[in-house]
């Protein structure tokens, strides 16, 4: 056990001063929302991974009266489609098509977005998968930890090391403690780090880690500590990541699919249409045999296997027994509602809704409540984002006072989309070419041509999109006059030549001489 003699938090002191049993089962204590949610957030973390009971068919349940050797073969057989990562990936790909405007003037901020965790991931390539996880299970934990490089002097302002995130589920944080809204501690369970490859595998694969304001602390799930110090920050560098914060528990948030009990219901069905096709949709070859008629007799002129190859001589009526095929068709039917209610619960249109008449007002409500869950998104990654360069500086100055200026001084501006296009392309160009026609004035034109430039292209990079809008700022507030009046004149050219064409064929009458 390391030194306990060195500073260490107030609450690593206590934990270290009771005995072993009280202080594991102050580690294995958990929050009591934490305690009621586990299942759920287990649940759904499972369905986007496809792991846990989807991946070894624990999550199947089994029927009444069914025998063991019957419920694990069905268990190897259960198949598990995927709706909870597709929908989770769309709202991803949505929020990130265009990629965020970061701007500030410090190098080493902009060094840092390069490069967040250590292995050359990008601020978004980081985010991309924290908010996919908080999607999920309803939110995420984002700590920013230091490396422990040693320090070339004596003080915080001479540290070569490091400021790195990393993500935790909702599943991976047991504990915590908030002040209106404001995490003041935490306890998270994290991955035992590896070691060589020539080295036995370790005992346990997790481990704890509790941090609060004064300081932070390793113990083993043993109890045992394994490293641990005080803190010069000032604040508990941890932000929760909620797209979708819980009205009633501030800390949590809701998940996109809200009830992880429909997706375990739709991998239910999918086993149930499996054994239904399997075991009694197939058509049973019957002999009826007379009252007085030697019934094994038939059987051996039958034989164990017969088909199509050969014929059958029998004594008796041959016919085949079609299945109820009503059984499989029902189950079919409650599989596409499953899924329609996945999609539903996610504010996004299930493919054959397409198919059905729906109301003007009802594909708008639809496009508007998809529309504001993005808009929630990207307001929630860009207030982390925030949180996350404030937490740099803290990192890399000497007190919390210095940080606190160089984060002003570095002018920090982080820039989601504000709206997103998810109407039909062609009617948005439509519209937007009448607005233009409407001559609205020249702000407004140029407004509409940068909307219409990031619609048409929602891959294009943010180097290119800012030559683009100052190519747009630099056209001259009479260009688009001239547009207009040289569209009139090619439409009026157009309208003679075809009435001239007209009339010398004669479906037009000529005009009477004056």
């Amino acid at each position: 056990m390391p030194d306990t003699d060195r500073p260490l938090p107030d609450f690593a002191r206590r934990l270290l001063g009771a005995s072993v049993d009280d202080r594991t089962a102050a580690l294995d204590s958990v929050h009591p929302d934490y305690a009621a949610m586990e299942a759920d957030w287990t649940l759904l973390i499972d369905a986007f991974e496809g792991t846990g009971g989807f991946a070894d068919g624990s999550y199947l349940w089994p029927y009444r009266n069914e025998l063991h050797e019957d419920y694990a073969r069905r268990q190897q057989m259960a198949r598990y489609h995927n709706y909870v990562e597709t929908v989770i990936d769309l709202y991803v790909r949505h929020v990130f098509t265009q990629e965020p405007s970061r701007q500030t003037t410090n190098v080493d901020l902009q060094d840092w977005w390069e490069d967040v965790d250590g292995h050359r991931t990008t601020i978004t390539g980081f985010l991309r998968k924290a908010v996919a996880l908080a999607l999920a299970a309803g939110h995420a934990g984002i700590l920013m930890d230091a490396t422990p490089d040693e320090a070339i002097g004596p003080a915080k302002a001479d540290q070569r090391s490091r400021p790195f995130l990393t993500a935790f589920t909702a599943t991976a944080i047991p504990d915590w403690r908030a002040v209106r809204n404001n995490v003041t501690g935490i306890k998270l369970r994290e991955a035992v780090p590896d070691n060589g490859i020539a080295d036995p595998a370790p005992d346990d694969t997790e481990q704890y880690l509790l941090w609060d304001v004064e300081g932070w602390a390793r113990f083993s799930l043993k109890g045992e500590l394994l490293d641990g110090g005080l803190s010069e920050l000032g604040v508990l560098p941890f932000v929760v990541l909620r797209p979708k914060p819980s009205v009633l528990k501030p800390f949590v948030g809701r998940p996109l699919i809200s009830n992880g009990r429909m997706v375990k219901a739709l991998y239910n069905r999918m086993s149930e249409e499996d054994q239904v096709l399997r075991d009694q949709a197939f058509s049973l070859l019957t002999v009826e045999c007379l009252p007085d008629a030697d019934v094994e007799a038939a059987k051996k002129q039958l034989g164990a296997e017969f088909g199509t190859q050969r014929a059958v001589v029998v004594a008796g009526k041959v016919k085949y027994e079609s299945p109820d095929m009503e059984v499989p068709a029902g189950i079919r039917a409650n599989i596409a509602q499953i899924i329609r209610e996945i999609y539903r619960a996610a504010h996004m249109r299930f493919e054959s809704d397409s198919l059905q008449a729906e109301s003007a007002e009802a594909i708008r409500l639809q496009y508007t409540e998809l529309n504001e869950m993005l808009l929630g998104l990207a307001t929630a990654l860009k207030d982390t984002e925030l949180t996350l360069a404030r937490f740099f500086f803290l990192w890399t100055e000497p007190t919390p006072e210095a940080a606190d200026a160089a984060f002003e001084a570095a002018e920090v501006s982080v820039e989601y989309p504000e709206e997103f296009f998810l109407a039909d392309l062609r009617v948005e160009l439509d519209s937007w070419a009448q607005a233009i026609a409407m001559d609205l004035g020249h702000t407004m034109t140029q407004r509409i041509k940068k909307r219409a430039v990031r619609r048409l292209d929602p891959e294009i990079s943010v180097e290119e999109v800012k030559v683009i809008d100052a190519e747009i700022d630099a056209q001259p507030k009479d260009q688009q006059a001239q547009i207009d009046g040289m569209s009139t004149r090619l439409r009026t050219d157009a309208r003679l030549r075809l009435d001239a064409k007209q009339r010398l064929h004669g479906t037009v009458p000529l005009p009477e001489k004056p």
